[in-house]
């Protein structure tokens, strides 16, 4: 009778150590994922969201930020191109995907999620009017202090309706160097007719790409920023009258630079 409880003890012991075997075992030093840690359709967790949100404190030019819980990622509205850099740079040093933050540049529409800031209701859309007189470049920066000269390039005479482009082209004037970091829509544009009315504005709510630029300008030297197209047309996009016409353009980035006026001719 011993022989036997022994012997079904031992069956028993085998059989328990034989199911504990089969039961996958976790990785050396980690630990089962958090129940309450949702991942979203994006491939993204909550975890990695709510990591972002605190990136966001400080862009001064952000109007509201919020969790978007069908797309799965975080909604940033109103980012200048300079915040959207900033923020990206500090996902990279938090080791956070880029892909986790989503870009608006007015708030539209129904927000599906927790909004972190109050929403600025956007503006409606002007009626409209005239030809101003009035600039309608953007000057946010300081003026660079450097000394240098800014110039766009390109051709003098066009005709109306075909694209042209020019180059806006930075040299140094001074002894140091020039080092500017910015992003890939920091020169803009507008065009004058010759009564000095701005036929062609410069666009609002332009939405950039996020690639970061770095412009280096030794002494002596000039080098391209970046190009600007026109068609020939004005702000409801239609050929421009032949005349003579100015284009005025700015860096407005991490410093405020001002090129010459170019004066072209339209036929």
């Amino acid at each position: 009778m011993t022989k036997r409880l022994f012997l079904t003890a031992t069956l028993l012991c085998a059989g328990l150590g034989a199911a504990q075997s089969s039961i996958p075992a976790l990785p050396p030093g980690s630990a089962a994922p958090a129940s309450t840690d949702r991942l979203y359709p994006s491939g993204y967790r909550a975890s990695q969201l709510q990591g972002v949100l605190p990136l966001i404190e400080g862009l001064s030019s952000v109007q509201t930020s919020f969790v978007d819980e069908q797309q799965g990622r975080v909604v940033v509205v109103g980012a200048s191109a300079v915040d959207r850099l900033e923020l990206l740079k500090r996902l990279r040093t938090a080791g956070l995907a880029s892909g986790l933050v989503t870009f608006r540049t007015v708030a539209t529409g129904t927000a599906t999620g927790t909004p972190t800031a109050p929403v600025t209701p956007a503006a409606p859309a002007p009626a409209p009017v005239a030809p101003s007189t009035v600039t309608t470049l953007p000057a946010r920066a300081q003026p660079l202090r450097e000394p240098h000269r800014a110039a766009l390039v390109g051709p003098t005479t066009v005709r109306a309706g075909e694209a042209n482009t020019w180059s806006f082209t930075l040299t140094n004037t001074g002894t140091q160097a020039i080092r500017l970091q910015h992003g890939a829509c920091d020169v803009r544009f507008e065009v004058l007719n010759a009564a000095g009315q701005v036929v062609r504005p410069d666009p609002k709510n332009t939405v950039c790409t996020m690639q970061l630029i770095l412009t280096d300008v030794a002494p002596g030297q000039s080098r391209e920023v970046q190009k600007i197209r026109w068609e020939g047309k004005d702000g409801q996009g239609q050929p421009v009258p032949a005349g003579t016409y100015t284009i005025r353009a700015v860096f407005d980035g991490p410093a405020l630079i001002r090129a010459a006026d170019l004066k072209v001719t339209v036929r």
